[in-house]
């Protein structure tokens, strides 16, 4: 989902303010950190006192930078994509940007993010995207796990301009936009939010909340060949569905709720998909910022090779929020 504020022209400071219990809220505010302003940073996801879930097993998270060191804006993230080829993570803004980067591990656990490059995605005329033109809200990856490297492409799905794009890791467009005829009547700002590339049915896109015509917690599943599947939401107030992955034949789809004055709720669910239309859906994990939860806009979701999960969040552009990149392991 795309935030309607606008990115600030100067380096936000290395601390944000999310949904922070008061004594963490002022040692974020009170306690400087010099150099951090460009530089992930190591933070909990919730305090000792909040009880693990049983089904994944936390494996770090980063609070990252409004800023690389070069001056690329690093907010407003809505995507990330796995490279095994070369080692990569990629992700996308809803500002149009790209952003390559490593992460680091240490004993397990995720401890630092190495920025590799950063682009604005194009028009064919070499012009970078801009407003709503620049929406981009999932990314996939085609040609990443062939063993070779430079051979990459990204696909890229935008909302608002509800299309779907194929682009060079340096933002350049490979082929013209396609635009989905599923995607048409979906709102303006609650489009083509999910995708991923399924060893059967090929490109899977789905809608982030229900398109016209849809029961209130109900979304469209599709394929590019025409397939579709009819996706239940979950439960908490406000679920909408903001990406997926796969899981061996499996989809892992991440969905977020968000319905002040409700708690912010991020849900982890287990898709099978059957013959359409017919799919099976099983919530594995929920995280809750009424249960203790440090929390904040979930929009990305990419599988490790090993099987570890990355989830990104989206800051919106916002003081008061993150871009977090969270590592669970599931059990």
């Amino acid at each position: 989902m795309t935030a309607e504020s606008t990115m600030p022209r100067n380096p936000r400071p290395c601390r944000r303010v999310g949904a922070l219990p008061i004594a963490l809220l002022l040692t974020t505010i009170l306690t400087p950190l010099p150099g951090c302003a460009e530089r992930a940073r190591v933070v909990p996801l919730a305090g000792d006192d909040v009880t693990p879930p049983a089904r994944v097993e936390r494996c770090g998270t980063l609070s990252l930078p409004g800023r690389w060191p070069d001056g690329s804006p690093v907010n407003g993230l809505s995507d990330l994509a796995w490279e095994r080829d070369a080692g990569l993570l990629h992700m996308v803004s809803d500002r149009g940007w790209l952003h390559r980067a490593r992460p680091r591990f240490e004993a397990g656990h995720l401890s630092g993010l190495s920025p590799i490059d950063s682009h604005r995605l194009r028009d064919t005329d070499g012009a970078p995207l801009d407003g709503s033109a620049a929406d981009a809200e999932s990314l996939s990856l085609r040609h990443d796990t062939n063993g070779k490297l430079g051979d990459t492409e990204l696909w890229v799905s935008f909302e608002r301009d509800h299309r779907l794009q194929r682009f060079g890791p340096d933002g350049s467009p490979l082929a013209a936009p396609i635009r989905p005829a599923q995607a048409t009547d979906a709102s303006t700002n609650k489009g083509m939010e999910a995708m991923t590339r399924h060893p059967e049915h090929g490109l899977i896109l789905g809608l982030e909340s229900p398109p016209r015509g849809f029961a209130p917690k109900e979304t469209r599943l599709f394929t590019l060949d025409g397939q579709e599947w009819r996706y239940p939401l979950a439960a908490p107030t406000g679920s909408a569905l903001t990406e997926f992955t796969t899981d061996g034949d499996d989809l892992l789809a991440l969905e977020r709720a968000f319905a002040p004055p409700a708690p912010l709720v991020i849900s982890l669910r287990r898709i099978r998909l059957g013959k359409p239309p017919e799919l099976d859906v099983e919530t594995l994990v929920s995280f809750s910022s009424g249960d203790g939860w440090w929390l904040d806009n979930m929009e990305g979701l990419t599988r490790l090779d090993d099987g570890r999960l990355l989830l990104l969040s989206d800051d919106n552009a916002s003081p008061l929020q993150r871009s977090l990149l969270v590592c669970l392991r599931p059990r």
